[in-house]
């Protein structure tokens, strides 16, 4: 176990390379990486004790011009929430660190520890204080009774309180007795990596890295957590079919998607296995929802997104660490226009396929059609896709092979099925239990309740009459199907890869 001190990691940034090499020790398993409770809380309060300040001084200027105004000033501010920012920060770097908990009795030992000014605690001038250091030290020595079986590595500058790991000032001595032999001090972070990791580059591991993100595997996840974390109010900027300038707000479905590029790759030997930190530049193109949440378009965006991988690793699934906004693709670019070209072309094979399962003729039984299955994927997505992207996140974690709204699009289109809206409710409802806090279950429950009266297929005698009732809702595209079918073709090229073949009654199903 290694434990890191406060001054070890002081204004870490989740997106750094220390951040990286620390999760690159998490995920090889050979090794955990944790701070104690009082760590944790002053990571956190380094990030947010300005906010207060920053924030009253903002609102002076508010005052200030008000004075000046002839008129009433309607911009205000948010309340000041200074919990809400340090709970931010709490998680952003729980998701690097385990939190090793301070007890109750380590809490009051640590008190005590500086009322009388006692090692790690200490006399300042007329007071005492290092309450927190000694909360950090009787933590590490609760954990070291409960875990017998762990070696404790101690990363700290602070040898004045906590001496420099071969001798403890009184009365740490007495403290660490009897476990002495299982607790060592590393200096610094760099330390951390000379005795722990060997670095690994060169082309190797570019190559490594560009074999594994052009997979389909990857291409799919990476789809998917597009399509789950994607999402603004405000809109982003994207290339329409006519290669200008357009504003998109959340994707209908898992869009198409290419690599164009890997950079800033490297990687470290743990143990035996070497893991991975790379830049990824992709290309997505597919149908969005436009900048008014209402209107659909298809658009083109390149994304940058930083991944962890091992390529020792069989499941080959890396860890998306951080992601950027997405940008439009540079039309002066002829390599990145190249492959956005056979992207559309990919699209446009995926969206005949959706036709001819249809098997409907005639523009407006087609219009008809397209309309119904878009009008139920358009209904379901918020339960998959929400504008919160820390939601969207943890769904795409928590079901990443599951596209509940393009799937039962495509059923509903094809079957005109009511027991899809029961399907859907169970969907919900397994999405409600995993995830209690988001209350999916009640809400996907509401919009499958209203989704479901538009189309009655008891009162009308066959398909023709199901497609004339729906006749007159919007024309949409059939987006969702098409990302559905799009999905099944990288299923076959993953079944290629793992040297799957389909039989004769497969293709004839199909």
């Amino acid at each position: 176990m290694i434990i890191f001190d406060t001054n070890a990691i002081h204004l870490l940034s989740p997106q750094s390379p220390r951040a990286d090499l620390i999760r690159k020790l998490q995920e090889s398993g050979h090794h955990r990486v944790a701070v104690p409770w009082m760590v944790m809380e002053e990571l956190a309060a380094h990030q947010a004790k300005h906010y207060p300040d920053k924030y009253n001084t903002v609102m002076k200027s508010l005052d200030q011009l008000r004075q000046v105004l002839p008129w009433e000033l309607t911009s205000s501010l948010e309340p000041l929430d200074v919990e809400r920012l340090l709970d931010h920060w709490r998680g952003v770097y729980s998701g690097i660190f385990e939190v090793i908990e301070t007890s109750g009795e380590a809490a009051r030992q640590a008190l005590a520890r500086e009322a009388m000014a006692l090692k790690p605690a200490k006399r300042a001038n007329d007071h005492s204080e290092g309450a927190r250091d000694a909360a950090i030290w009787f933590s590490i020595l609760d954990f070291l009774r409960k875990n017998p079986d762990e070696h404790v590595y101690f990363v700290t500058n602070n040898t004045k309180d906590f001496g420099d790991g071969t001798e403890y000032p009184y009365p740490m001595n007495e403290d660490v007795s009897g476990l002495e032999h299982r607790l060592s001090r590393l200096a610094d972070f760099n330390e951390v990596v000379s005795q722990f990791t060997k670095e690994v580059s060169g082309e190797a591991a570019v190559a490594e890295a560009e074999k594994l993100l052009r997979s389909a595997r990857v291409r799919q996840l990476v789809a998917q957590t597009a399509a789950g974390v994607l999402a603004s109010p405000s809109g982003y900027q994207g290339l329409d079919d006519s290669d200008g300038v357009t504003v998109w707000s959340s994707w209908l479905g898992a869009p198409e998607i290419d690599l164009l590029s890997v950079t800033e790759v490297t990687g470290h030997e743990i143990e035996g296995d070497v893991w991975y930190t790379a830049k990824a530049n992709w290309l997505l193109y597919g149908s969005a929802f436009g900048g008014d949440g209402e209107s659909l378009l298809d658009v083109a965006v390149t994304w940058d997104i930083k991944v962890l991988f091992s390529t020792d690793d069989g499941d080959a699934r890396p860890t998306l660490l951080t992601e950027g906004s997405p940008t439009p693709p540079d039309t002066a670019d002829d390599r990145c226009m190249e492959v956005l070209r056979q992207l559309k072309e990919r699209a446009a094979r995926a969206t005949q396929k959706a036709m001819d399962a249809l098997n409907v003729t005639g523009t407006a039984a087609k219009a008809a059609a397209l309309a119904y299955g878009d009008a139920v994927a358009k209904a379901a997505m918020p339960v998959i896709n929400p504008s919160i992207s820390e939601v969207g996140k943890a769904l795409t974690a928590s079901f990443p092979k599951l596209d509940i709204a393009t799937t039962a699009a495509v059923q509903a289109a094809i079957g005109i099925n009511p027991s899809i809206f029961e399907a859907q409710r169970a969907i919900a409802k397994q999405l409600g239990i995993a995830k209690p806090h988001l209350d999916i279950a009640s809400t996907a429950a509401a919009r499958m309740a209203a989704v479901a009266p538009i189309i009655d297929p008891a009162i009308f005698g066959g398909h023709r009459s199901v497609l004339a009732q729906i006749g007159a809702m919007p024309a949409y595209r059939f987006a969702a199907a098409r990302a559905a079918l799009s999905q099944e073709d990288e299923e076959e090229d993953i079944d290629a890869e793992d040297g799957g073949d389909a039989t004769e009654e497969e293709d004839a199903d199909e």
